[in-house]
């Protein structure tokens, strides 16, 4: 767990990223302010600190917390039929889009877990033939 007291009485507290987040979402009294992939928690934890130090003197607790898919199900950040009522054309958006993404991990992330699981799902897409 990481905490930065900043000057004014600022407080960001962080949770590190465990192996299968996906997500980093950020609140500030109880609500969220942004939502990054896991790949972002650095630039995340940058941005609490700075809005920390801006909001002096007003004290605040800004929290940076690392979520599973399943976990921002359940606290209502990604809809459990999100593409339900998708045409053809949105689903090949998202498809481009997760492929993409999924090639940007395998060649921009230093993790194995995240390396290993991109490749195994770009498999499963049929994008390594």
């Amino acid at each position: 767990m990481t905490n930065i007291h900043t000057p004014g009485g600022g407080h960001v507290v962080a949770l590190s990223p465990g192996p299968d987040d996906v997500f980093v979402v950020t609140t500030v009294a109880g609500r969220k302010v942004s939502l990054h992939t896991v790949e972002q928690f650095g630039h995340a934890l940058k941005l609490a600190e700075a809005a920390a130090i801006r909001m002096a003197p007003v004290p605040v607790t800004i929290k940076v917390m690392s979520l599973t898919w399943a976990e921002a199900q359940r606290f209502g950040l990604i809809p459990y039929d999100l593409f339900k009522d998708e045409t053809p054309e949105q689903q090949a958006e998202w498809r481009r889009q997760i492929v993409a993404t999924l090639w940007g991990v395998v060649h921009n992330c230093n993790q194995a877990k995240p390396h290993a699981d991109a490749l195994e799902l770009l498999g499963e897409l049929g994008e390594l033939t």
